[in-house]
């Protein structure tokens, strides 16, 4: 009787306890004793930062950190155009910390007077007048779509961005060049390098194979010829060809 009795007892013990751990949760949610009053983001550059603050702001602060729902702060700030992922965190006693990676502009699709600039994943970040200096132009007929914080699915743009990712390689660059400007037209693709170098790639397949090939094409032509060097084509890349500038028609 007296071993019924004990566990009966360690029983109620822990049921008390486990209802005064719960109410003692409840009583902090409802208190201000973990009150978001603070922000803290990181990874992110300043305006993009303070943008972010402000909407955690207006959405968090005030409550408490042990109520607030980060999966839906996560899903806003996702939706920001610049914003590639996010993740949100308590840190207590009054802070929610974000954690952000950002997305970069990787080329500029210049439509009528406007220029979209496009990440190399494809999403729209944002329309300006005038697109940064240092990004590569891709012009497309006025009337083309693209809307900024989604993902752009024109066959253009995607093979400009693909192009784009297989010349990222540090060799391509030191043999060949940067990159300044993408001619998609008909389902064909030419690379402009620097100012007058065209590569002409046909069909935007077999990418690796191409670029590697401009590659080999320029490490053969002197120094001195490469200046002259209008155009390498590798649309059939196992036949590859180049025109020097004198040897073109004049127009």
């Amino acid at each position: 009787m007296r071993a019924q009795g004990r566990r009966r007892l360690v029983i109620l013990l822990a049921v008390v306890g486990t209802l005064v751990a719960v109410g003692g949760y409840k009583l902090l949610e409802m208190s201000s004793a973990f009150a978001v009053d603070h922000v803290d983001v990181s990874g992110a550059p300043p305006a993009l930062r303070s943008e972010i603050s402000s909407a955690v702001t207006a959405t968090a602060a005030g409550h408490s950190l042990l109520t607030v729902d980060r999966g839906a702060i996560e899903r806003r700030l996702s939706a920001m155009p610049y914003v590639k992922s996010v993740s949100v965190d308590r840190a207590f006693p009054h802070t929610l910390a974000v954690t952000v990676q950002v997305e970069h502009p990787a080329v500029a699709v210049e439509i009528g007077k406007l220029a979209y600039l496009v990440s190399v994943d494809g999403r729209v970040l944002e329309s300006r007048t005038t697109p940064p200096t240092r990004l590569p132009i891709v012009q497309l007929p006025s009337g083309t779509t693209l809307l900024v914080g989604q993902s752009s699915g024109d066959a253009n743009v995607q093979a400009a961005l693909a192009v784009l990712r297989q010349a990222a390689s540090p060799g391509f660059s030191r043999h060949v060049g940067r990159i300044t400007e993408l001619q998609p037209h008909g389902g064909l693709i030419t690379a402009v390098v620097g100012r007058r170098l065209k590569l002409r790639l046909g069909t935007p397949d077999q990418l690796p194979l191409k670029l590697a090939v401009v590659e080999r094409v320029m490490r053969r032509i002197t120094r001195p010829q490469r200046a002259e060097v209008a155009y390498i084509d590798v649309s059939a890349p196992g036949r590859p060809a180049y025109g020097l500038r004198s040897t073109l028609p004049s127009s």
